[in-house]
């Protein structure tokens, strides 16, 4: 029996065309291209934007407005960091006079928002020849011979030359000439006497904000309670 096909039968399946298989498996390997370049630029336009979103702004803290008067070479009103010290605020203004009691600033302390800062003067010291003339003026003429007059211990000599402020009648103007005394505590020690009347003591001074042994001290021989 003869094995080749009658010419009347057709085969079940045509041999597969292999150029229309490297066709199809190009077109596949391009579409995968293009949707991995689309999505890695889809993922980097994400990541971009996440690192925008989490950028944060630190705002710059508000400067801290303070006068700054009494005994420094420039008196008036700076802006200086919130955290800076009394003597940066001191140092801004010119620094200290040759007549500034330091003794009583606290020049670490840290400043605030709209205060105010006062440098106060050395109190009042009488001069060697101040003292002088007190002893020419107690001196006495005796049937013709000049005899000293000496002066006791504790008795004001010193009064011909610094006129006593009595703090129940003072005025700004007086309360300010003493050492320490400024506008804003010469009008806190009138406010207080308002308020209690009359003094009847130095030591009601303490009450004053700012006002505290030193400067009771160095104002003590200069005022009285009357």
């Amino acid at each position: 029996m003869s094995k080749e096909t009658p010419p009347h039968f057709k085969t079940a399946r045509p041999p597969a065309d292999k150029t229309n298989l490297k066709s199809v498996a190009t077109w596949l390997l391009a579409v995968s291209a293009l949707v991995s370049a689309l999505a890695g630029a889809y993922f980097l336009g994400v990541s971009n934007a996440s690192v925008t979103e989490v950028e944060i702004l630190i705002p710059t803290p508000a400067p801290a407005v303070v006068q700054i008067t009494g005994e420094v070479r420039s008196p008036g009103v700076y802006e200086l960091n919130r955290d800076d010290r009394v003597l940066a605020a001191i140092e801004a203004a010119g620094g200290m006079t040759d007549r500034a009691d330091i003794e009583l600033l606290n020049l670490a302390a840290t400043i605030t928002d709209g205060s105010l800062i006062h440098v106060p003067p050395l109190p009042p010291t009488l001069s060697t020849s101040a003292n002088a003339e007190q002893n020419n003026l107690d001196s006495v003429a005796s049937n013709g011979i000049t005899e000293s007059k000496p002066t006791l211990p504790g008795t004001p000599a010193a009064s011909t030359f610094i006129e006593l402020i009595n703090l129940n009648s003072a005025t700004v103007d007086q309360l300010k000439s003493l050492p320490g005394i400024g506008d804003t505590r010469a009008n806190q020690i009138i406010a207080l006497r308002t308020a209690v009347g009359r003094f009847s003591s130095l030591e009601q001074l303490l009450e004053v904000h700012g006002i505290g042994e030193k400067t009771l001290e160095a104002i003590r021989p200069m005022v009285v309670v009357e």
